[in-house]
């Protein structure tokens, strides 16, 4: 009695296996169709409409955006300019004290 319910204790422990390595086979292969479903209607729609998808645009912009905080440079640029061209602009400090009472005298204009 013991043999046999080794044996259907095996047998279903096999058929569980395999029950389980099937279920989760159509699980992957049903999420991965309908991914591809929703990158092929937003290309349809891409396509129909002209307008690029949201999660292009936005890392379109994410990239714009953390360009200036890269250090290579962009084609074209002249040896040894930076961001603002290589221009120095030179002014002369003065302190400015101004009191609770005393307003600001008015800014001059060039």
């Amino acid at each position: 009695m013991n043999l046999l319910s080794e044996i259907v204790s095996g047998i279903l422990r096999g058929l569980v296996k395999v029950m389980v390595l099937v279920l989760s086979t159509i699980l992957v292969l049903s999420v991965l169709c309908v991914g591809l479903v929703v990158v092929l209607a937003t290309a349809i729609r891409f396509v129909l409409t002209g307008r690029k998808p949201a999660v292009f645009t936005t890392f379109t912009r994410f990239n714009q955006a953390a360009r200036q905080f890269r250090p290579e440079r962009w084609p074209g640029a002249t040896p040894g300019a930076g961001a603002d061209g290589g221009e120095v602009v030179d002014v002369q400090a003065h302190e400015v004290r101004a009191s609770l009472n005393t307003q600001l005298p008015p800014k001059a204009v060039d």
